[in-house]
This record gives C-alpha cells, sequence and structure tokens, in this order.
C-alpha cells in the first residue's frame, strides 16, 4: 500500500505544537472549542459576513476562535477566504500557494483553485510557496472550517508588504465572484506586560467598534493589514462589528511578564439582527433597574460591566424610548458609538427619563407603568443623492434611520417613525421639520446619513 503524501497536498506544519496531531485528537480538540461556555448550543442569529479569529496554539486562544468560528454556523458557504499576516517570510503582495488543498490530520480541505488563479489573472495575488511553508495563521483555522463547513474550499492568503488598497481590492474581487465567508486571522498584541497588553487591546477593540478599524496598525494586531484591508473594501465598510470574546496568554499561563492578547469579532451587515434574546433580557433588565433605582434614589445603581457578556460590553450606540399607555414618554440615545453597550443603555435611560426636553422628568410612581424599549443602531454611512427626487427612491421604508443634517440644524427619526409616516415623502419631510427646517427645504449642504437599528422591548 502505498502511504506516500500527494505532493500537491500542503502537509501541516504545526500538527503536534498549536494544534493536536492525531486525527480523533483534533476533532475532540476543534469541537471542545467551539462549544466552549455553551450549553447545549445551537447556532443562534444571523450570519456574519466576516469574522476576526486568533491564531495562536489551541490552548491559548482556540476557545475564542471557537466562538467566532461559532458564529458562522448557520452560513452555508462555499468558500471560506482566510487572510493571515506572514510569520516567517519576508515578501511583497499577497501570496497563495501551488497545492490543490492542505491535507489535514484525519481530513482534506480543497483549495478554491478557479477563485485563487482569478486572483492571480488579475494581478491582486501570486502564487509564493515560501509563504505558506511555514505559516500557522490559515492552517489553525482549518479544523474549525472542516467541523462547521465541511464542503467548503478555501482561499488562503498570505499578506506580506502589501499596500492596504490592494488588500482590499483582493476581498472585493473575490466577493464579486460569490458570497465568501472572510475570515481575518490575528492575534492582538504581542509580548507586553499584561497591564499595558490589556490597555493596547482595549484600544484595539474601541477602535473596530467605533467604526475606525482601518487605523490599526502591527502594534494593535498582527494581522492588522487583512483587518484593515478588509474594512476598507467596498465589501468591509460599514459592517457591524461585534465583539465576541477577549483574553490573554496570562489566562493559561499566569505569566504577566510577557503575553499575548486575542479577542473574537464577528462583521454583520447593517441590517442583520445580531443580538441573541438572552442578551436582549439582559439589556432590558439592566434598562429597568437603571430606571427604578434613578427615580427612586436619584442616580443609577452601579454598574459592573465585566457582570455582562462580552458582546454587551463591546462599544456599541442606543437609543431608550419610554412609553405610557402606548404613547411616548421620553426618548434619548447616542449616534455614535464611544461606551460599551450595557453603559450605553443604563446612560441613556436615565437621560430618557430626566433630560427629554419635551417631555418633565419621570416620577418614581410612573415608572411601573412605562414601558421600556431599547434601539440598538449600526453604524451610519452618508446616502449619495443629487436632489430629493433621487433621495426618495433610495429610501427603504421600516429599515432605514435617518440623520439629517444642514449647517446647525439635525434631526434623527429611528426605523420606529416608520409605523407613523409610512411614506417616504412625509417621512422625510418630518424629519425636516424636527430639524427646525422648512417643510420644503432643500439645499447643495443638506447631508443625509443612514443606519439600521435592531429594536426589542418589554412586553405590553
Amino acid at each position: 500500500m502505498n502511504s506516500e503524501p500527494d505532493p500537491m497536498m500542503r502537509q501541516p506544519a504545526v500538527a503536534g505544537t498549536f494544534y493536536p496531531a492525531e486525527p480523533d485528537a483534533l476533532w475532540s480538540e476543534a469541537e471542545s472549542c467551539i462549544t466552549r461556555g455553551t450549553s447545549g448550543w445551537r447556532p443562534e442569529g444571523s450570519v456574519p459576513r466576516a469574522i476576526i479569529s486568533p491564531h495562536a496554539g489551541y490552548r491559548f486562544s482556540g476557545w475564542l476562535a471557537g466562538a467566532a468560528w461559532r458564529a458562522t454556523a448557520r452560513g452555508r458557504p462555499s468558500t471560506i477566504v482566510i487572510l493571515s499576516p506572514s510569520h516567517a517570510h519576508a515578501f511583497e503582495g499577497v501570496a497563495l500557494p501551488s497545492q490543490k488543498g492542505y491535507a489535514m490530520p484525519g481530513f482534506d480541505v480543497m483549495i478554491d483553485r478557479a477563485a485563487a488563479n482569478s486572483l492571480v489573472q488579475a494581478g491582486l495575488a501570486h502564487v509564493e510557496d515560501a509563504a505558506h511553508d511555514r505559516e500557522h495563521g490559515i492552517e489553525t483555522q482549518l479544523a474549525f472550517l472542516h467541523r462547521l463547513h465541511p464542503r467548503a474550499k478555501v482561499v488562503p492568503l498570505v499578506i506580506g508588504n502589501a499596500p492596504q488598497d490592494q488588500v482590499a481590492a483582493a476581498i472585493d474581487h473575490l466577493s464579486a465572484l460569490d458570497q465568501p465567508l472572510f475570515v481575518l486571522s490575528s492575534d492582538l498584541s504581542h509580548f507586553l506586560r499584561r497591564e499595558a497588553a490589556d490597555t493596547k487591546d482595549a484600544e484595539t477593540a474601541k477602535l473596530l467598534e467605533i467604526s475606525k478599524g482601518t487605523t490599526l496598525t502591527a502594534q494593535h494586531a498582527c494581522g492588522a493589514t487583512a483587518i484593515t484591508g478588509f474594512l476598507a473594501s467596498t465589501t468591509g465598510a460599514g459592517l457591524r462589528v461585534t465583539r465576541l470574546a477577549m483574553a490573554s496568554s496570562a489566562d493559561v499561563t499566569g505569566d504577566t511578564s510577557r503575553t499575548v492578547g486575542y479577542g473574537a469579532w464577528a462583521l454583520f451587515d447593517t441590517t442583520d439582527e445580531v443580538i441573541i434574546p438572552r442578551h436582549r433580557q439582559m439589556l432590558l433588565k439592566a434598562a429597568r433597574q437603571t430606571l427604578d433605582s434613578f427615580t427612586k434614589r436619584g442616580k443609577p445603581p452601579k454598574l459592573d460591566e465585566t457582570s455582562f457578556p462580552q458582546t454587551l460590553r463591546g462599544h456599541g450606540t442606543s437609543f431608550i424610548t419610554l412609553q405610557q399607555d402606548g404613547r411616548l414618554r421620553g426618548c434619548i440615545g447616542s449616534l455614535t458609538a464611544h461606551q460599551p453597550l450595557v453603559r450605553d443603555v443604563s446612560d441613556n435611560t436615565v437621560k430618557a427619563a430626566s433630560a427629554d426636553p419635551r417631555f418633565k422628568p419621570v416620577a418614581a410612581e410612573e415608572v411601573p407603568d412605562l414601558r421600556l424599549k431599547i434601539a440598538v443602531l449600526s453604524p451610519s454611512a452618508p446616502m449619495t443623492f443629487s436632489g430629493e427626487s433621487d433621495l426618495l427612491p433610495q429610501l427603504t421604508p421600516h429599515r432605514d434611520g435617518l440623520i439629517l443634517r444642514d449647517g446647525a440644524k439635525r434631526g434623527v427619526f429611528l426605523p420606529m417613525v416608520w409605523d407613523s409616516l409610512p411614506d417616504p415623502a412625509e417621512f422625510l419631510t418630518a424629519l425636516k421639520v424636527k430639524a427646525g427646517l422648512p417643510k420644503d427645504h432643500w439645499s447643495g449642504t443638506l447631508e443625509i446619513h443612514r443606519f439600521c437599528a435592531e429594536s426589542f422591548a418589554e412586553p405590553d
């Protein structure tokens, strides 16, 4: 029997060091990483367009990679594009391997040669096996790919010295061929003392979550070029970045003198529903407790952010609406992410109860009869239009929220306003009036930004 390895299949480079070399052990380890922290887990929510997944040894970051890949479980991608930094080989551009696939312990993952060849023909990547020979950034992802998407092919891209626009162009080229899942393989800070590492990693998370991820550098993340290239691409621009998990090598080793940071994020379309039911209930409970405490004691309860899941500790933008017998009793929120979502919800609950200029402050005796609604906003993006007649057909009722600005005037409508103003022309006219502008106002300096909102509320 011929047991020689197929020369057209890439053999593992880090099996037995970064992950188990035995097939059964690797399968078991990948399964454990995917299911860690869940009980009878099942896929929930929308499917991300991309994930950021760490690539250290499974002992250190396997469970974070599992959390990132678990978010993709409901998807059925035929192609998965993995972008990794080059750790061992210096070169220019973006490199593909020449082989037809990866021969992993117990399974094979085939390369999508048609997509890979298309990149080469477009001048956006080239074949350079040396870039892949000792590279773990892609290989560590393959067990998760096989466990959740066994029929998918891979486009493995190792990034050398490549400008951001080349990486972005490669991503858009592949996105136009199909709708692949993009995996941005990256760890965070490297070899800092724990305190400095935690500070740097918190900065990285904030930049990602407040739509400034294109400014990341290699000091933030070893895979910064993959991340910034994706976020600068047409495919990745404006996506909603949701934190899934963060950790440090010190959590495993206990060594705080030279640590490596890890994080997992999922990147969703702005229209996706990404906050799972139990997390919605946590936010509603936190808002209710804030409302009770503030109206009775004059201050909100002490908020322990660490008691909430990482998804709710990521930076987010919220609006809080108070209703009394179906009528508005207060509504205030944020337009840009600047703090953890759970804190934003708590702060805006206080403001909705006390600082909405249309209403007097809420009294404690009113609270039992009030209903809380929370809207979590996606990043906003500017709309392009030549005039009002060009703008109106671009609006999608019941989906789009709008921010209107003209000089010092500004008005905001959440998507829920469509319930009372279902016609786009009426919606826009009312928004002008809310901004303090005439109904028929139009000017060359008028700006419209569009966003979406994920809304949920207490029962009637």
